[in-house]
């Protein structure tokens, strides 16, 4: 599912208010722009449910997610409240003002074909990557030059030598991230169609997108 057409420009919406606000199906996706103030709220309605995110510096999309650089940046394969999302230039794309979950992920990317065969055996099937490609079409974006994802409400587990093993998701139903952008943004984000493993707590779940107005002044 791409989004229809949601651009700052749509409409008078008040402060905080949503411009944007869809329910995403289990294994569906959406693309859409933000400006700069704007705040970005993911709502995991039933629980474990995990959502994919990239985002682009607007003006110049070969300014992207990193999230390499974020991690260097906080020392921490996780994101916390207060932390920001890097570009591959190192400026700050968006900040997360509020989480209810405090587990996401940086580490373990975005399921793709190769990988899902390779893990389970099965080709064909969907995936997070397939999901930001159709997402990011629309902007010109292919496959090749998105990122890999910033994981919300993702629960890699990392031990002390090393090794990591994703597990069910800490998140409840009704618990939600709000991400403000840092700089005009075009975002990509699919809900994951991962029910192999347990990723998505072995269920698929609706997420819910808001794009919230930005304070004026």
């Amino acid at each position: 599912m791409t989004a229809p057409d949601n651009s700052p420009d749509r409409g008078p919406v008040r402060t905080g208010e949503a411009r944007l606000d869809e329910v995403l199906p289990p294994r569906a996706r959406i693309g859409f722009a933000m400006d700069q103030g704007e705040v970005l709220r993911i709502t995991d309605l039933e629980g474990q449910q995990v959502a994919d995110l990239v985002c682009f510096n607007r003006h110049n999309t070969a300014e992207k997610l990193s999230v390499h650089v974020t991690m260097m940046d906080q020392g921490s394969i996780y994101m916390v409240k207060g932390k920001s999302l890097l570009s591959n230039d190192c400026n700050s794309l968006m900040t997360l003002t509020e989480d209810t979950c405090g587990r996401h992920d940086l580490l373990a990317g975005s399921c793709n074909e190769g990988a899902n065969f390779k893990r389970y055996g099965l080709h064909h099937t969907p995936n997070c990557r397939c999901n930001l490609e159709v997402a990011l079409a629309p902007f010109g974006l292919p496959l090749r030059e998105i990122p890999y994802s910033f994981n919300i409400f993702m629960n890699v587990d990392l031990k002390p030598d090393g090794a990591i093993r994703t597990v069910e998701p800490l998140s409840k139903a009704g618990d939600f991230v709000e991400l403000r952008a840092d700089m005009d943004l075009i975002v990509g984000i699919s809900n994951c169609p991962s029910d192999q493993g347990p990723c998505n707590g072995y269920k698929l779940t609706p997420l819910r997108v808001e794009v919230l107005r930005a304070p004026e002044g």
